[in-house]
Formats: structure tokens, sequence, C-alpha cells
């Protein structure tokens, strides 16, 4: 009897944890789109606010890319050799986020490339290239991200985000409150939401978005128990350094290049991203 109240209690501890994890993920996101409908009523909302909010959000998704996403693979798929003894002459783990990096870029082109052919079968890729020719003339003018782009990088970035939330639910051994994973967890929710209302999202997409990113946690938890084979793991942390091959790519060919695009206040937007660079630094030092 005493055996199966302990299950009963640890058990309902993890649930606790979940609902603790999800309602925080939800409560940041919901939040963050209230406070932005406020603003939006009040007729205080400007695109240099919301521009500003970017660069901050860029920062935490530089810090989280560069300081935590890339080490914490790096150090899954060392120990993922080790445990199957095996000693690597070559740069695998790295090896494989390139091939995730590399095959986004061809994949861009290649949908980049087959839209121009289109355009160009229809007749409208001649006005274009008017424009364009038009702008390259001038040498202050610099060439800025495709909107049209920006659906499909926003998609990716989600994608990862959740695959790096699964392998980290899988990689739990104790499920247990974590506050400096909850509060790292909402910078990252809060500055998706900025960046994809920044990027023309429809607020339904982004309530999707929000429920995907809640689960994302409970599911690898949920997926921990059944896997106890090494090639299973190391399955998982291929798919997980082709997410992270992935999320590079956005953060840089994307997320940086779109908040920093415009000439105007480039000062005040480096402080911006070094200041969402600092606070996500800061939490992984709590």
């Amino acid at each position: 009897m005493s055996l199966f109240s302990t299950v009963v209690n640890c058990v309902g501890f993890e649930l606790v944890c979940v609902l603790v994890y999800v309602v925080c993920v939800l409560v940041c996101g919901f939040g963050t789109l209230g406070a932005l409908r406020m603003t939006w009523r009040s007729g205080t909302h400007s695109d240099a606010r919301l521009s500003s909010l970017s660069c901050i959000s860029a920062g935490v998704f530089l810090a989280s890319c560069l300081l935590d996403i890339i080490p914490n693979f790096l150090k899954e798929m060392r120990e993922t050799f080790t445990e199957l003894s095996v000693t690597l002459y070559f740069p695998v783990p790295e090896f494989i986020m390139s091939v995730g990096f590399l095959f986004l870029l061809v994949m861009e082109q290649l949908i980049l490339t087959l839209r121009d052919e289109r355009e160009q079968q229809h007749g409208q890729k001649e006005g274009r290239e008017d424009k364009e020719a038009l702008l390259l003339c001038s040498p202050t003018v610099r060439t800025r991200p495709d909107p049209s782009l920006s659906p499909i990088r926003s998609s990716v970035l989600l994608l990862s985000l959740c695959l790096f939330f699964i392998c980290q639910g899988l990689s739990v051994d104790v499920v247990r409150l974590r506050p400096e994973l909850l509060l790292r967890t909402s910078l990252v929710t809060c500055s998706l939401v900025f960046l994809l209302i920044h990027s023309h999202m429809r607020r339904f997409v982004v309530l999707v978005c929000l429920g995907v990113l809640s689960s994302a946690f409970p599911l690898g938890l949920a997926l921990r128990y059944t896997h106890t084979h090494h090639s299973f793991r190391l399955a998982r942390s291929t798919l997980q350094g082709l997410s992270v091959g992935s999320f590079i790519y956005v953060v840089f060919m994307d997320v940086m290049p779109r908040v920093t695009s415009a000439n105007e206040q480039r000062i005040a937007k480096v402080t911006l991203i070094l200041t969402g660079f600092s606070v996500f630094t800061a939490a992984l030092l709590l």
C-alpha cells in the first residue's frame, strides 16, 4: 500500500510540474498578446515600439542559440557517443548542425527559384526587376529580407524550438520544478510572440503556435519512458542536431537581418539586442 501511495505521489508531482510548465508558457504568451492588444486599443501602438521589442527578442534568441541550444546539443551528442563507446575523429555533431543549416538553405533557394520561374511565366518578373534595378543604383540601399519567406522561417523557428524542448523533456531523469527553465522558457515564449507579430502573422496562428510550444516539453517527458536503447538516443540526437542547424539558419539569416535591416537608429537597435542577450544570459546564471 505504501508503494502504491509513493507511486501516486510521484505521478501527481510530475503532473503538477507539467501543469506549471504549460501554464507558464500560456500565461506568458497570452499575456504578451493581451498587452499588445491593449496598446493597439489605446492608440499607443507604433511600428517603432514593436520594432524595439523585436530587437530585444532577437537578442534573446541569439543568446538562446549560442549559450543554451548549441551547448546542450553538443553535450548530448558527446554523451551519446561515449555510451556507445565510439571515439570521434571527425566533428560529427558540428557536421550534423551544418547539414541542418545547409538543408534549409537549399530548400529556401529552391522555393525562391520555383517562385521566380512562376512569376516569369505570368509576366510579373519584369516589373519587379525594374524596381530592384532602381534600388540597386543607390549604394546606400541594403537588401532587406524577403517578407514572403517570413511564415516559412517562423514555422521552422517554432519547429526547432519544439524539438529542443521535446529533447529536453526526454533527457530529464527526475521531474522537478526548475525555476531557471521556467524563466528561460518564458523569455523565449515572449520573444517568439513579438517576432511572430512583427512578421504580420495572424493572431489565431500565434495562438496555435503557443499551444504547440506549450505541449513540447510535456510530450518529451511522456516519451522518455518509451525508449531504452542507445540507437534511439542516437537518432534523437541526430534529429536534434538538424533542428539546431535550422534554428541557427533562421536566427542568423532571418531574425537578425530583419531587425537590423533599417538604416535608422542603428546604435539603439544594437543596444536593444544586447539587452535581450544580457537578460537571457542572466537567466542562465541563476
